[in-house]
């Protein structure tokens, strides 16, 4: 459990675990739930939060890189 404090010690570090977590949640959600199948809307928007999170992370990674270059 240190070792994860370590990692996870500030806010950009923690942004991008909950990004990644929620993205495979949305993805595993997506390929074993038939709800998005039988809700056409739910389905839309369960399918549209994965490019979301993907740029969301993006933008996390590269304001990482940023900080970590200054």
């Amino acid at each position: 459990m240190k070792y994860l404090r370590g990692i996870f010690n500030d806010g950009l570090t923690r942004a991008a675990g909950a990004i990644f977590v929620l993205v495979c949640i949305v993805v595993l959600f997506s390929n074993y739930s038939d709800l998005p199948e039988q809700h056409p809307l739910f389905g839309v928007f369960v399918y549209i939060l994965v490019p979301i999170l993907f740029v969301a992370g993006g933008i996390v990674f590269v304001f990482a890189i940023l900080r970590l270059l200054k």
